[in-house]
C-alpha cells in the first residue's frame, strides 16, 4: 500500500513538473504571412506541450512598433521580419545572437544565403528564414506565339524583353508588351534591381555605407525601360498602379511579360487556369540572371528567457522539417530550405522550380536605412526611377539619386 502511494505521488510529481515547463512564447508577424505561420504554429502547439502564439501586426506598423515594444521594455520573444530590416535591428543591439544555433542546424548551408546575409552583423547571425520569397518574370507564351517569337525560349536580357514586348505592342487591340509597377519603391526593389545584380553590378557597397548608382547597367536598364515606354509598350497602369493591377492585368491576356514573384505560378495555377505563361530569372540588360531574394526571417528578441529561447529554437526547427515545408510551398509558393526540391514540390507546379532555383543567386540590399531609400513614397530610389523612366533626363536622375542617397547614408549608417 506504502509502496502504491509512494508510486502515485511520484508520477503526481513528474506531472506536475511536466507542466510546470510548459512555456508560452509570443510571435509577432506581418499581415502577409501570418495566415501560414498561425497554421503552423497550431500544428505545432497540438503536437507539443509548449505554445506558441502568434499576433498578426499590420505590415506598414511592424517597424515602428516593434520598435517602440522594445524600447518600451515589453516586447514579443520574438517576431517574423521583412528580412530588409534585420540589418537595423541587428545594428542597434536588439536581437539575440543565435550564430551557434544557426550553424548546427544540419541544413545550415541550405538556407537561403541573402536571408542569413541580411542577418549577420559584425559576423553574428541573428536570424533564420522563415518564408521566403523570390522575384521573376513571367510571360505570357500565346503572345510570344503570335508576336512571331519563340514560347519555349525565355527572354535572356533586358534587350531582348524590349524586342518582345515592342513585337507584342504592335499586335494591337489593347495588348502591351511589358508590365511592372513604378509607383512602388517596394516593388521596384524587388523586380528592378535584380536586373542591376544581373550585370554583376549593385546600387549600393556589400557593407550598405555607399551608394553606386551610377553604373552602365543602371544607365542600361534606365534607357531600356524609357525605350519601352516611349514606345507606348509598357501598360499604361503601370505608372499608377500596384501588384493586384499587374497580375489582372497579365491575366487579362492583354500584357506580354510581367515583373513579378514566385507566388504566380500558384496564383495563377489556381485562379487563372486559362493563361498560358512560362516564368524566367529576370535577366540583366545584355544577359545574366538575377532575383531580389525577399520575404521574412525570424529573430529573437534579445534577453529573451533560455527555456522560451528554446521554445522558438524548437519551432524553427519544426517547421524546417520537410512534411511542413511542403505545407509551406503549399501555402505561400516556396519553401524555407532550398535542398528540398523532390519533396516540396512533387505535387505541384514544377514552374515552381524556377525561382527555387534563383533563390540560391538572389539578393537583397543590405542597408540601415532601407525605408528612406526605397520605400518612402518621396525616397531617391523611386524618384530615380520614375524621372529616368518618365522623364527625359537619365544622368541628371541618376546624379541626383547618387547625391540624395549618400546624404541619407552619411546620416543613417552606424
Amino acid at each position: 500500500m506504502l509502496k502504491n502511494k509512494l508510486m502515485l505521488a511520484a508520477l503526481t510529481l513528474a506531472a506536475s513538473a511536466s507542466m510546470a515547463q510548459a512555456e508560452d512564447v509570443n510571435l509577432w508577424v506581418r499581415t502577409s504571412s501570418a495566415a501560414v505561420l498561425q497554421a503552423l504554429a497550431e500544428k505545432y502547439n497540438a503536437a507539443h506541450d509548449d505554445t506558441v502564439n502568434v499576433t498578426a501586426v499590420i505590415a506598414e506598423q511592424m517597424v515602428p512598433k516593434l520598435g517602440a515594444a522594445i524600447a518600451g521594455g515589453a516586447p514579443p520573444e520574438g517576431a517574423v521580419l521583412d528580412l530588409i530590416y534585420l540589418p537595423t535591428f541587428a545594428a542597434n543591439d536588439t536581437l539575440e545572437d543565435i550564430t551557434g544555433f544557426v550553424d548546427g542546424l544540419p541544413y545550415a548551408d541550405a538556407l537561403s544565403p541573402s536571408h542569413i546575409r541580411l542577418a549577420t552583423y559584425d559576423g553574428k547571425i541573428y536570424g533564420v528564414p522563415a518564408l521566403p520569397d523570390a522575384s521573376i518574370i513571367a510571360y505570357n507564351t500565346d503572345l510570344f506565339e503570335q508576336a512571331g517569337l519563340d514560347p519555349d525560349t525565355a527572354p535572356a536580357s533586358l534587350d531582348e524583353i524590349v524586342d518582345a514586348a515592342q513585337k507584342i505592342s504592335a499586335l494591337g487591340d489593347d495588348t502591351y508588351g511589358f508590365y511592372f509597377v513604378a509607383n512602388s519603391g517596394s516593388w521596384l526593389i524587388y523586380d528592378f534591381l535584380p536586373h542591376i545584380w544581373a550585370a554583376d553590378a549593385d546600387i549600393l557597397t556589400d557593407d550598405g555605407r555607399e551608394a553606386t548608382i551610377d553604373t552602365p547597367a543602371m544607365r542600361e536598364t534606365l534607357e531600356d525601360y524609357r525605350t519601352m515606354w516611349q514606345a507606348g509598350a509598357i501598360h499604361p497602369t503601370s505608372r499608377s498602379g500596384n501588384g493586384n493591377n499587374a497580375v489582372e492585368a497579365f491575366a487579362s491576356g492583354k500584357v506580354g511579360v510581367l515583373m513579378t514573384g514566385s507566388y504566380i505560378v500558384n496564383l495563377l495555377d489556381s485562379t487563372y487556369p486559362d493563361v498560358n505563361f512560362a516564368v524566367a530569372p529576370i535577366p540583366g540588360p545584355t544577359g545574366g540572371q538575377s532575383s531580389f531574394a525577399g520575404g521574412d526571417t525570424l529573430a529573437m528578441i534579445k534577453g529573451i528567457a533560455p527555456e522560451k529561447k528554446a521554445v522558438i529554437e524548437d519551432f524553427v526547427k519544426y517547421y524546417m522539417e520537410p512534411e511542413q515545408q511542403v505545407f509551406i510551398t503549399q501555402e505561400s509558393g516556396m519553401p524555407s530550405r532550398t535542398d528540398l526540391a523532390e519533396e516540396a514540390y512533387a505535387n505541384f507546379d514544377p514552374r515552381n522550380l524556377i525561382a527555387y532555383d534563383i533563390l540560391s543567386k538572389a539578393r537583397t540590399p543590405y542597408t540601415y536605412a532601407s525605408d528612406e531609400l526605397f520605400v518612402s513614397r518621396t525616397g531617391p530610389f523611386l524618384n530615380l526611377i520614375q524621372s529616368a523612366v518618365f522623364g527625359d533626363d537619365v544622368d541628371g536622375a541618376i546624379e541626383t539619386a547618387q547625391d540624395d542617397f549618400t546624404k541619407i547614408l552619411d546620416r543613417t549608417n552606424p
